[in-house]
């Protein structure tokens, strides 16, 4: 009797040993996969040798300005400043989360021939603007807000007024929907490819990789707050998009987009106040729109642009 349980007090123990064994591996790779997800999350793009060689305006023969201005944490921005003398119409356009500037020159140029002023510029970290820590649109909507006043008190220094709005791309898009919802005197927005939230984002690519999303999201979230200062869920342009009505926005999706699902627009097109248009590219993959036909693309943009600066969508 006396050695039967000593021999279960001897199985208990083991089992749970090997209980708390598995338990600590467990938590171990959890930990391991939030401190890899945080690292994804702020990682920066690997610099090549083709890095610093870009296509630039002079290129093109358009005349354009290089331009350096300053964020509200005191890092020094990039850009170039395609200026038309007699007009306060502009558009800051922004790139996606590794571009940079030259990435736009043809949407930038495009806008420009037109007669609107054009602030194209790189991101901290990226391009030729200063090295700071990168995020996916938490860090960078302080250099959008400071790309939008350095446009506008360049205008308004020589017109007297500014007429601005907000172009973007990917992470661009989603920073031009927060900005636009916070500035009202951001006259319209257009998103190509925005995602809704980053938290639900990161959640889509960890449950895609067949990880366990919905217990380890508040590992990570946890673990961002506590090393770089924010909550995945402060980067929602679905908790703002409804402040940017009454003026109009348009959104553009890549129907077959394989890194922010058209899903995303949909929701945010359905979340979005009056007035509002859609635009579904369709066989197209990440911001594939404007290649799919550049020509088009930049006459579809102009002319929204044109529609809103003339008052179409205000009643």
């Amino acid at each position: 009797m006396a050695n039967n349980g000593n021999n279960s007090g001897g199985i208990l123990g083991a089992l749970l040993g090997t209980a708390a064994g598995v338990v600590a591996l467990g938590a171990a790779a959890a930990a391991g996969v939030a401190g890899w997800t945080i690292h994804s999350i702020h990682q920066r793009k690997k610099k090549d040798l083709l890095d610093d060689y870009f296509i630039t305006p002079f290129e093109l023969d358009v005349p354009h300005e290089d331009v350096r201005f300053v964020t509200r944490d005191h890092v020094v921005l990039k850009g170039w400043w395609f200026p038309v003398d007699g007009s306060d119409r502009t558009v800051v356009a922004m790139t996606g989360r590794h571009g940079r500037k030259d990435d736009l020159i043809g949407i930038g140029t495009g806008l420009w021939k037109r007669g609107i002023n054009v602030l194209v510029f790189d991101y901290r970290g990226r391009g030729e603007s200063e090295d700071s820590t990168q995020s996916i649109g938490y860090f960078e909507a302080a250099d959008a807000e400071a790309a939008l006043d350095y446009a506008m008190q360049r205008v308004v220094d020589r017109e007297g007024t500014c007429r601005p709005a907000l172009l973007g791309y990917s992470m661009g898009a989603v920073l031009s929907l927060q900005l636009g919802a916070l500035r009202p005197e951001v006259e319209t927005v257009v998103a190509d490819c925005p995602f809704a939230s980053l938290g639900e984002l990161v959640r889509d690519k960890l449950s895609q990789r067949f990880l366990p999303a919905r217990h380890l999201m508040p590992a990570i979230d946890y673990l961002n707050r506590a090393i770089y200062g924010y909550s995945l869920a402060a980067v929602s342009p679905l908790q703002w998009i409804g402040r940017i009505s009454p003026r109009p926005i348009l959104l553009i999706h890549a129907e077959k987009d394989r890194i922010i699902p058209v899903e995303d627009s949909l929701r945010l097109f359905e979340a979005a106040g009056e007035p509002k248009e859609l635009w579904i590219e369709p066989d197209a993959d990440h911001c594939g729109a404007y290649f799919r036909d550049r020509e088009a693309y930049i006459k579809r943009v102009a002319d929204y642009f044109e529609d809103v600066f003339a008052g179409k969508y205000f009643h």
